[in-house]
Parts: C-alpha cells; structure tokens; sequence
C-alpha cells in the first residue's frame, strides 16, 4: 500500500512515489513572487485551522489544488472582511435614504465652504454606465454620507431627486470640492445633467506633481502607502479586493456606505496631508493651483467634444487596404514561401535558419531588427510594409469607427500627468501614435473646421533660453534658419552649403536631439550613418561651438547628484531617488580610469580598454547604465518639462478664447492644440489663437507657432493659403 507523506514532505522536502519518482514539494517547485506568496498564505490558514485541507489524501494535495484553496480562502475571507467592515462603521458615516435626510444634508452643505465628493457607479464607461451612489464628506460638521440611488436592493431615494437637490451645491463655484480623479466624476455628472464647478483639488493629479515615480496612483494603494501619515492605518482594499466581478449596484447598503463614505473621508485627508506638502514646497503649490488644477476642466471639455469620425472614408479606405494587404500577402509567398508571417517562430525559423540572415538582435522579428535587415533581403521591405498595413488597418481604420459613440463621435482620454516630464497624453484614441493616414479618419462637422497650431521648435528655444548661448540665440532673434545656421558653425561652411536639404543641416537635426536628450554615441552613429569616433567628435565640436549648452548640461548632471531631482523654469520637479550615492561612485570610478590612461575624458568604450584593471572595468559598468540614464533624464526633464509647462499654460488662454466664441479646444498632441472653430473664422481670430499661444511664456527669444486650417485632420494648409485662396 502506498505511504501516505508528511505535511512538512508535502510543502518542503518532496517524497517519493511507488514508482520510484520523486514527488516534487510545492514550495520547491519553480514559482513566481506572487504564486510562492499566495501558496504559503493557504499553508498558514490551514496551519491556523481557517480551511480545510480540501481532499481525502494528503498523496492528492498538489500545487493546482493548493492554488485553488486560495481563491477559496480569498472568497471566504471576503466575507469576514465585509462583516467587520460593517461591524466597525463609524458613527459619522451616514445613509442618506430619505427626503427628511437629504434636506438635512442640503442644509448642512450651507455651511460648507469646501467637501469631498465620489460618485458609485455601474462601470466605467462615463458615456453609457450610469451613477448608482455619491458620497460626500463634510469636514466643518465632520460627517461623512452615501447617497444611493440605483442599488438594486434598498430603501434608496430617485436619482433625479437627489441630483436636483445636489446641483446648486454641485455647481457652484464658490463651493470647493476636492476629488481623486475628479474628471471621471465631472463625466459622470454631465451624463445626468450636471456640469461640476469649483474644483478646488484632485489628489490623483496632485499626487503626480509631489511623486512622479508612484507605481500606483490608485486611492487605495496611496491610502495604503501614506495612511500612516494622516490617520489611516490600515490596508485599504482594492473594488476588486472587495467585490471582485460585482457591479456596485448590487452591493448590500450598509456594505455601500461604509466603503463610500470612507473613498471621500480617506480624500479629504489625503487632501489635507498633500496641502501641507505643496505649500512647504512652494512653487509646486503654485504650479498646482495656476496650471494643473484649472487644466482639468479643459480634459474634461475636449474629452466631451471628442472627434468626428468620417465612416464612409473608413469604410472606403479599409477596402482599399484590404486590398494592398492581399497583394503583399501574395507578394511574400513569392519571397518566404509558404509559412504565417505573422507567427514569430515560423518567421525567425525562415530568416535565420533556412536564409541564413545575421541574427543582429537574438532572432527577432520586431520592426527594428526587419529595418537592419531590410538591405539583406528583397522580401523585407514588402514584410515592413505588411506590418504597417496591417497596424493601420487594424487598430485605427477598423477599431476606431468601432468606438463611435451615439453622438458619432468618439471620445479619447487626455492625461496631464501620465509623464513623468509633465507632457500630456492621450488613449482611445493615442493622438500622438495615429499614423498620417489614419487622421484623415477625422472631420470637422457642417459648418466647422478644425485648426492645429504647433509651436515651432519650443525644445531648442527652451534650451536656448535657459543655457543663455547667445550664439545658440542669434538664429532666433535675427529671423535665421536654426539647423542651417547650426550647420554652419559647427561643420565651418558657409551658410549657402547647409540650406535646406544639404547634408550637413539633416545632421545638425538630429545632432541638436541627440545633445538635448543625451543620445549615445552609438545610437547617433547609426542615425548620421557615421562611425562612433565621428559621432564623438560631431558632439565635441557642437559643445566647443555653443560653450554654453555644454556648461548648462555640466551644470545639470551636478544639480542632479547634489540633489537627486531637476525642475522646471516653473517648480515642475523630476526626481532621481538614489542616484546622489551611484553618481559618486561613477565620478571617483572614472577619474580612477582617466588617471590610469593619463586622459582628461573617458574612453568611448572603457571595457575593451586591456590598461584598465578588469575589477575596475566591472565596478564601472555596475553604476555606469543607471547614473548616464539619469543624467540624460535630467537634461530631458528640464528641457522637455519646460516646454510641457508652457504648451499647457498656452492650452488655458486657447480654452477661455474659444469658450468665449462658442468654440471648442478639442485635442493637444506634443506641442500642437486642435481646436473646432466655425467655417467663419477670419485671419484675425488666428493671429488672436496664436498670440494665446505665444504669450504662454516669455522668453529670451520668439515663440512662433505654425497654424493649419483643415476640414479633414491631415489635410491642413497653411493660414497664409487658407485665406488668400477664400478671398
């Protein structure tokens, strides 16, 4: 008869069967964090008597049995969660169920001048679900309230006539109210008829201005992590820790109330405690106040407006490349034969085994690795063109239509604060990722058109400005062409040999970005197609040419050991958490090495250096990749949040003009604004869009800003065109 083994042999040492074979011990298996985790979790709660062992035989207790004890342990601790989340509602967290209660309430808010507000809803498309319950959080009466209105089970009063009741108070200016993710909640109250007003402070947003590393910004999960601070001190739970699948219209009331009220209670002291910190901090606090804050109203207008989307053109340009797709198809038979060029396997087992193609990246087959290979091989180029094709086709001339909501738009998400450089962003559509072919997707309605205005070259005039390089100035204020005017400095030719077009000015265009943002050597080689000496020297010859980028850059690595973060030239911080100690390691490793070759600057290539001692060299490299990383960052941040900064305060002077004429801004992609504006719009209303533009900042030299009109997104002809071809 077979043995039956220990519990120690069944989680620690393994045992043997009949058959000779080792019954390998869970924890000793190979597993994930997370797995090992939950797997010791089932151990301890069937160690402490919690569960059940689950099964007759300790021979039939295996690691997928272990694994499903735990989503049992996870529902049966749910409940007692749940219970004593019940059990321990505090006093000042209160049902509102009853007309009598809610005019209480409608009193009470009288005397608020600033709450807290959530809404509960059914999911979160904020354009078809629908809000289920709000909560609020009164900090003078020091209560805290959830309203439902649409749970399936519950004394509960009709959401139309709490919403009435609500809406002065909701859209009263004079009234702050402070939110996490306040835009989700604004969309939500349009959905029913109410447009928010006095947003005073959004702890999400506010939250990414004082730590842009989070990795989570989450309310439960900076409750979680800063509760400590400001009186929270336990683990707070996840919707989905809690509810798992469940709509929250179906969640019990008292159960509702005492998670709700405890999201806008846990707001308000987030608030209070992230209020302290901006004001210690100064010039964050006036960055959230001036830009941030008011910045979200304006999300939550372009997201409403959204986008029209030409159906006929996409059903017309789908077919069309539908049939470039075929063609291609038919084309890479010709040239791979007869395998699935979308599987990664088939094709790497083609290319490298069968063609013999230099493996340049370990047998991959993404788009990079196929352009390094593109001279290798015909078929490559008609591969990149499959890809590219079947990208456009799928994912924005099929998908978008797709998303068009009733109003036959569709309505993206913008994000102020997604970047860690303060730059915005953009999903559902990503603006900034839509191909050239794929705008032409979206129209202006009858009687509209849509303007773009991008600021011209605001990262060199950033740089400009604040390395103070009169030199790198000059092209700026005396009306020159900068890369051509670099060129000629830089390479010594005359100004007539770096026109538009010449070698010499494509090479001061990608050379200015790579000494903006750090670029390696190596990279910059093969995007001048140039060897990495030649690369090197480029470089030196542009710092020797403009000494004070090259100063303001020092300048930047210094600031950023000392002090381990950079700013903006308006507060925006960028932090480098533990590069202070790695940096001084860096700097006294090199000066070791540059002592050692007799040098005043590092190698190119230190590990291949046989002067240098191979203990030194792996000290080096430890520290090398995290310090170089940091360094580029900074000089990034500086540059790229600055420009960031000022799009944003030109975003606020274009949404109070348009506003002002029945307009709408209605996108921003990198440094450019879209707006909808009436097919009437004279050339003096876009001198007046462009001086909102210009006038978001000053500095040492012009902004400029390039405008296109457009009735198709794509298709934009310059202003200058525009009107003299109406006229």
């Amino acid at each position: 008869m077979m043995r039956e083994p220990t519990w120690e042999e069944v989680w620690y040492t393994g045992w043997m069967r009949p058959s000779g074979k080792l019954q390998a011990a869970i924890l000793s298996s190979k597993l994930g964090g997370l797995d090992k985790k939950r797997l010791q979790m089932v151990k301890s709660a069937i160690d402490a008597g919690e569960i059940g062992l689950g099964v007759d035989s300790l021979k039939k207790f295996t690691k997928a049995h272990a694994m499903r004890l735990w989503r049992d342990l996870q529902e049966q601790r749910k409940e007692t969660v749940l219970k004593d989340m019940v059990a321990q509602t505090p006093d000042n967290y209160r049902l509102i169920q009853t007309e009598s209660q809610l005019e209480q309430l409608v009193v009470a808010l009288q005397s608020e001048p600033i709450i807290s507000f959530d809404t509960e809803t059914t999911g979160l498309d904020v354009y078809n679900d629908v809000i289920v319950g709000m909560s609020l959080t009164l900090p003078k009466a020091d209560y805290h309230v959830y309203i439902p209105v649409a749970h399936k089970v519950g004394k509960q009063l009709k959401r139309s006539v709490v919403m009435d009741a609500l809406m002065p108070m909701l859209t009263n200016p004079k009234v702050g109210k402070v939110l996490h993710n306040a835009k989700y909640d604004m969309h939500m109250l349009i959905r029913h008829g109410v447009r928010m007003r006095g947003l005073a402070h959004d702890t999400r947003v506010a939250m990414a201005l004082l730590n842009e590393n989070e990795t989570s910004y989450a309310l439960k999960n900076l409750a979680t992590k800063y509760g400590k601070h400001f009186g929270f001190e336990d683990t707070s739970l996840t919707f989905e820790d809690l509810f798992g699948k469940t709509c929250f219209d179906e969640v019990p009331l008292d159960v509702a109330l005492v998670y709700a009220a405890k999201d806008t209670h846990l707001t308000w002291k987030l608030y209070e405690w992230q209020r302290q910190h901006l004001q210690r901090l100064g010039k964050l606090e006036e960055l959230y106040r001036e830009l941030e804050n008011p910045l979200i109203d304006v999300c939550v207008e372009m997201e409403q407006c959204g986008f029209l989307i030409d159906r006929n053109y996409a059903q017309e340009y789908g077919e069309e490349l539908r049939s470039e797709i075929h063609q291609l198809e038919l084309s890479l038979t010709d040239h791979f034969g007869d395998i699935n060029c979308n599987s990664p396997i088939q094709l790497a087992r083609k290319l490298y085994d069968e063609l013999k193609l230099p493996e340049v990246n370990a047998r991959s087959t993404d788009v990079k690795t196929l352009k390094a290979l593109k001279d290798k091989h015909p078929g490559i180029e008609h591969l990149l063109k499959y890809r590219e094709l079947t990208k456009l086709l799928s994912t924005y001339v099929e998908a978008l239509p797709e998303r068009i909501k009733s109003d036959g738009r569709i309505h993206g998400s913008f994000n102020q604060v997604a970047t860690v450089t303060g730059r915005f962003s953009s999903n559902e559509p990503n603006l900034q990722n839509l191909p050239p072919k794929a705008r032409k997707l979206i129209i202006a309605p009858p009687g509209k058109l849509i303007i773009g205005s991008d600021f011209s070259q605001i990262e060199p005039r950033v740089l400009a400005h604040i390395s103070g390089d009169r030199h790198l100035q000059e092209p700026y204020l005396n009306g020159q062409d900068l890369y051509s005017t670099l060129a000629s400095r830089v390479f010594k030719k005359p100004i007539e040999e770096c026109g538009d077009g010449s070698k010499y000015r494509k090479m001061m265009k990608v050379g200015l970005l790579a000494v903006m943002y750090g670029t390696s050597m190596h990279t910059l080689s093969t995007q001048l197609e140039i060897t990495v000496d030649e690369a090197h020297q480029f470089i030196c010859d542009f710092f020797r040419t403009y000494p004070q980028v090259h100063s303001f850059i020092k300048y930047t690595h210094e600031f950023v050991k000392e002090n381990e973060y950079v700013e903006t030239l308006y507060g925006r911080k960028r932090r480098f958490p533990g590069h202070r100690q790695k940096a001084k390691v860096y700097d006294s490793l090199a000066k070791q090495i540059c002592e050692i070759l007799g040098v005043e600057e590092l190698p190119l290539n230190v590990w291949r250096n046989n002067d240098i001692p191979r203990d030194l060299k792996r000290k080096f490299y430890d520290v090398k990749g995290d310090v170089e990383s940091a360094r580029r960052q900074s000089v990034n941040a500086v540059i790229q949040g600055t420009a960031a900064d000022i799009m944003k305060r030109a975003m606020l002077n274009l949404q109070q003009y348009c506003l002002a004429r029945g307009w709408s801004l209605c996108g921003t992609v990198h440094d450019e604004a879209l707006m909808m504006v009436d097919d009437s719009v004279t050339n003096g209303d876009v001198k007046e869009i462009e001086e909102c533009m210009t006038s978001a900042a000053s500095l040492d030299v012009p902004l400029v800003v390039d405008t296109e009109i457009m009735q198709r997104w794509g298709e934009g002809v310059k202003k200058e065109e525009w009107f003299a071809s109406a006229a």
